[in-house]
């Protein structure tokens, strides 16, 4: 069953009504001061989370927001400035980024990840507790290993552009990446990001990107995508019974938009939701989703605003 991902007039106003007056002002989420820097022990590794709570939440529920492959907090603030004075929001990040602290020959699986989202959970106080789980791009697919594997799970979870594999190249992750050493890979940085990025049309995404890679921890990147060589979440994911939210609004050279609807109807309780909005809003928009879902129960299932966005995948 293919679904044509086109944005009529209607689709675009509730889009813009959804969004508001786009994102509020709203310091740094990574500033010294605006959101509590915690760390995180998991097995072999410490991860780091922010935690920023409104003095009077406006929402009901917090928001755990899980993003993607190697980011930076920097790439989601637009992300925090929308939830910024409406929601209690934990910024969730795993080992392969940046700011982990990893052990001697650490395990950096897409399972052991899992693992460590639901470690960080119960330690940042949430199990039990009533939230929304956002996971964006490869974090959204390293929550649905969590749920394969019996090993991860929140109230409401909602999978923004999910990527069923991992997007580098398999052949380079099977025969080329375990002979470079890592000091020759960040010699060539400039050279591969050219290559692989380099005739990115959205710029907005282009300019995000560039910024991940640059900030990159070239070793954490090179044996976290060497574990994921063989992962693949097609063929799996009707193991998955569960209501989840699949979202999706863009698409890019890294984002197909056609796997999203495929993703929803592999899972027997998928859901999904179509927000078109320009490329630079794309962050924006998961946060203003997010927010919906966060200002009633997980009982409550989708909220009536976001019923014009559901797309049948079955």
């Amino acid at each position: 069953m293919s679904l044509a991902l086109q944005a009529d007039e209607a689709h675009l106003r509730r889009v813009g009504e959804l969004l508001g007056n786009g994102a509020r002002q709203a310091p740094e989420l990574w500033a010294p001061g605006v959101c509590r820097e915690v760390y995180v022990t998991v097995p072999g590794a410490e991860i780091r989370a922010f935690h920023c709570r409104p003095a009077v939440p406006a929402a009901r529920r917090p928001i755990v927001l899980v993003p993607g492959w190697g980011t930076i907090p920097q790439g989601f603030q637009g992300f925090y400035e929308m939830v910024h004075g409406q929601a209690e929001l934990y910024y969730l990040e795993t080992r392969e980024k940046l700011s982990s602290r990893l052990g001697r020959k650490p395990d950096m699986s897409v399972l052991r990840s899992a693992r460590d989202i639901q470690a960080a959970l119960q330690a940042l106080g949430l199990a039990g507790r009533d939230f929304v789980l956002v996971g964006t791009c490869w974090g959204a697919s390293m929550i649905l290993e969590g749920l394969l594997s019996g090993e991860l799970d929140a109230p409401t979870i909602i999978l923004a552009d999910p990527m069923h594999t991992l997007w580098f190249p398999k052949w380079v992750l099977r025969w080329i990446s375990p002979l470079l050493p890592a000091a020759l890979v960040r010699l060539m940085r400039p050279v591969l990001r050219q290559a692989m990025l380099g005739d990115m049309k959205e710029n907005a995404q282009k300019q995000r990107t560039f910024a991940f890679v640059n900030s990159a921890d070239i070793w954490k990147w090179k044996k976290s995508a060497e574990a994921a060589r063989e992962f693949e979440l097609f063929g799996r994911l009707q193991k998955v019974d569960r209501e989840l939210f699949v979202l999706n609004g863009t698409a890019d050279k890294v984002h197909d938009q056609s796997h999203y609807p495929r993703i929803a109807r592999e899972l027997p309780g998928g859901r999904f939701l179509f927000a078109p909005v320009d490329e630079s809003h794309r962050e924006r928009m998961f946060a203003a989703v997010a927010l919906q879902f966060a200002r009633q129960s997980a009982a409550d299932g989708l909220p009536a605003s976001l019923a014009g966005f559901e797309k049948r995948v079955r």
